[in-house]
């Protein structure tokens, strides 16, 4: 559902279903940008330096712990969105995107979905993992390896012995492949 934004973004608006607002937090459209740059062999730079904008403009406009912006689902996503285009324009990541994406793993590593367990607490999970590769630190080495052993734990439930998922639907269960084969080229690499 594709809708026209005004500038500046109202990040918190009731026009917007919460699902909508979700979606618009996770900044998946910023990856599917770059995505699309690298297929076409185009990087547009107004387009990369409105990316950019609205990045700034989010870490401006939504305060901590509080929102849609700061749903422990929501910062999953974010995170390793940004990761991805942070690594793709180094040379646009300023010391305040770093810090704000620091504080979303640190604030995800205490709001763990754990209760929710399924598809949730799995995307936690590996944003904990993929997020605290990309800092250095005893609290960074911490995040990694407690996400890691509570992911194996996990992936043990939630895997069957044939391979599916336990909530047998067959969109979760290539949801958790595209996440896993993302994480494990992350580590890879």
């Amino acid at each position: 559902d594709e809708k026209f934004l005004n500038l500046p973004i109202d990040w918190h608006s009731s026009e917007f279903s919460h699902l909508w607002r979700f979606n618009l937090h996770y900044f998946e459209w910023g990856r599917n940008l770059i995505e699309k740059s690298i297929k076409t062999n185009n990087f547009n730079s107004n387009d990369i330096g409105l990316l950019f904008y609205f990045i700034d403009d989010w870490i401006d406009k939504n305060i901590p712990g509080h929102g849609d912006g700061w749903h422990s689902y929501t910062i999953s996503l974010r995170i390793r969105n940004w990761i991805i285009i942070f690594r793709t324009f180094p040379g646009l990541v300023s010391k305040k995107y770093l810090d704000s994406l620091w504080n979303q793993i640190c604030w995800l590593n205490s709001n763990k979905e754990i209760h929710l367990g399924g598809n949730h607490w799995l995307e936690n999970l590996i944003t904990l993992v993929i997020g605290s590769c990309q800092f250095e630190g005893k609290k960074a080495r911490i995040i990694y390896q407690d996400s890691l052993k509570d992911l194996e734990k996990e992936l043990k439930i939630q895997i069957l012995s044939d391979g599916g998922h336990f909530e047998r639907s067959a969109s979760y269960h290539l949801l958790i492949l595209d996440r896993l084969t993302e994480l494990g080229l992350i580590l890879e690499n």
